[in-house]
């Protein structure tokens, strides 16, 4: 096994033994503060630190840090970041509206956020604060720095950008095992056989966003923020329509695989276009 190998091997079994123990309290106590979900969710970057500093030591951590301060990329990739699963989110309601004759409360959006059922306008001014808030105070800080910053890195040395975004989906999602079993409203009451390829394919869409961002993990707490903001704050309650929440899946997966395919697309023509170069270069 490679070294790289060994090293992947270790963070991911050293992440799940730190998240899985703070986690603890929700095994033996069912009204445990769900607060207590949080300790947990620093497992992936606590792992990454403590790996890093012990085979790079401080060189590496820094190194490893400077990746949340990549933030000069087009401007392009933070609009996707912040609004593509929300998009998704919208476009699945429009399909589930012409399609699914089953009427769905809007209003538990608003009532989700402590707001009265018409204060919609209120909860447009406040969504961008509400978003920052979750962003800062839950997963996507907590995690990102050790999922894409450690481990996607290593991987996509070795596997492409589909096979290494494929694995930490799929861990990812086996990771919140505790919490769906216990506190599933901490993973927005989604059911496990739709978290899994939810997920599978959410580390696919993070794999490409992390490769055309030059490993920005600034960029991949924006993008998890806004995945978590729509799936777990704004549409916690709006997505227990299990055909809605098949819809969005669809949607995400699909995601995925348009995105791989153009990724996969323009490296064969940036190939082929060094190939032709070459060949006039000799003539």
């Amino acid at each position: 096994m490679k070294t790289q190998n060994k090293q992947i091997v270790r963070y991911f079994a050293l992440t799940f033994l730190i998240s899985w123990v703070l986690w603890s309290p929700f095994y033996f106590d069912g009204e445990v503060n769900e607060l207590w979900a949080l300790p947990g969710a620093w497992g992936p970057t606590i792992a990454a630190l403590v790996l890093t500093a012990y085979d790079n030591g401080k060189k590496g951590v820094k190194k490893l840090l400077k990746r949340l301060l990549i933030f000069k990329v087009p401007f392009k990739y933070y609009l996707f970041a912040v609004f593509a699963i929300l998009l998704c989110a919208l476009i699945a309601i429009a399909l589930y509206t012409i399609f699914v004759d089953i009427p769905l409360d809007y209003g538990v959006i608003v009532e989700g956020m402590g707001l009265e059922r018409d204060q919609w306008g209120l909860a447009f001014l406040l969504a961008p604060l509400f978003f920052v808030i979750n962003t800062l105070l839950g997963g996507p800080i907590a995690e990102e720095l050790g999922w894409r910053g450690y481990a996607q890195e290593r991987l996509q040395q070795q596997y492409s950008l589909r096979v290494s975004g494929v694995v930490i989906g799929l861990l990812w999602a086996l990771w919140h095992l505790p919490l769906l079993w216990r506190l599933p409203k901490a993973v927005g009451n989604i059911p496990l056989l739709a978290y899994i390829p939810l997920l599978t394919a959410m580390g696919v869409i993070f794999a490409w966003l992390y490769q055309r961002t030059k490993g920005s993990v600034l960029l991949a707490i924006l993008f998890h923020g806004g995945f978590n903001f729509t799936m777990g704050f704004l549409g916690a309650d709006l997505f227990t329509s299990k055909n809605l929440l098949f819809i969005q899946v669809a949607l995400i997966i699909l995601l995925a695989v348009v995105l791989v395919r153009r990724n996969s697309d323009e490296s064969h023509t940036k190939i082929d276009r060094h190939i032709i170069t070459s060949k006039s270069n000799k003539k």
